[in-house]
């Protein structure tokens, strides 16, 4: 994160006399990542936008919100427009999805909807014998409260247990109140690295890869409706040269290949939840397991 921190402020550092075209107030931590903040990757793909976009918007400046806040607070700085007007979000959030202007591309390539699950490891010889959604629906997920996925797995009759705190669904995922806590892709490791030191028993599943169409995507406040212009025409810029498909292996491969996507048992799940505006007959925008070297 301190990387990311830097990064910002080299962004927002501009000569006495220059004057920003655009504006753009993002929310970042010094501490683990909170919904609606920029990861480093996402932070490498806005600026990757906003320099592609010079000649024809000009000039920008990025000013980093620190205060920390919650996700249902984040989301009204940025509605408001003032202190914060760009948020990285799962799509489907209800608020965000009426007050604010989405951007309409999956900046992770979908890897959000690519489920492995953090699991207690003296379970994970019952788990190697689930190969489809009907034996999945004889366990137990966990998620948070609120979370858009937990209707994804009530749709599908998947048993669920909730709760507010990430770290009680940890203890009650050890506790085996329930059986899988399903992550995107590049939640695990990071989330594992910080809790598994305290709860030695907790593992990264080993057999399966749930997925259901689900990504992030950039809101941006109603008050700067030119910088969504601008991040679309970046991002488009940068699929048609490919160098947004080399941006996302150069963050993501390592990971990727560790997860040993191609060895699990992929389990797909519907999301009839999703806006119309997602560009799901797009293919090249969305990350595919079975393209993986």
């Amino acid at each position: 994160m301190r990387r990311l921190q830097i990064g910002f402020l080299i962004l927002a550092v501009l000569p006495c006399w220059a004057v920003a075209d655009d504006v753009v107030r993002v929310a970042i931590s010094d501490s683990f990542l909170r919904p609606g903040e920029l990861t480093e990757y996402d932070h490498a793909v806005l600026s990757e936008v906003l320099e592609r976009t010079r000649p024809d918007y000009g000039g920008y400046e990025v000013r980093p919100f620190t205060e920390r806040v919650s996700l249902a607070r984040a989301v009204q700085l940025a509605i408001e427009g003032r202190l914060v007007n760009l948020l990285a979000l799962g799509v489907g959030e209800p608020l965000p999805e009426r007050e604010m202007i989405p951007v309409p591309f999956p900046v992770d390539k979908g890897l959000l909807g690519y489920r492995v699950a953090l699991v207690d490891r003296h379970s994970q010889d019952r788990l190697s014998r689930v190969d489809n959604v009907e034996e999945l629906r004889q366990l137990r997920v966990g998620q948070g409260s609120g979370w858009v996925d937990v209707r994804i797995y009530e749709h599908q009759r998947i048993p669920i247990e909730t709760t507010a705190d990430y770290e009680s669904l940890v203890l009650m995922l050890l506790h085996g109140r329930f059986d899988l806590f399903p992550r995107g892709l590049y939640e695990i490791t990071p989330e594992l690295a910080v809790h598994g030191k305290r709860y030695p028993d907790l593992a990264v599943e080993q057999h399966l890869l749930l997925h259901y169409p689900f990504f992030e995507a950039f809101y941006v406040s109603r008050s700067a409706p030119r910088l969504a212009t601008r991040l679309t025409a970046g991002l488009e810029r940068m699929v048609a040269d490919g160098s947004f498909d080399a941006l996302f292996a150069q963050h993501f491969r390592k990971l990727l290949a560790d997860l040993h996507l191609r060895q699990r048992v992929v389990i797909e799940l519907e999301n009839p939840y999703l806006p119309a505006w997602v560009p799901l007959k797009r293919k090249e925008l969305w990350f595919d397991p079975a393209r993986l070297p």
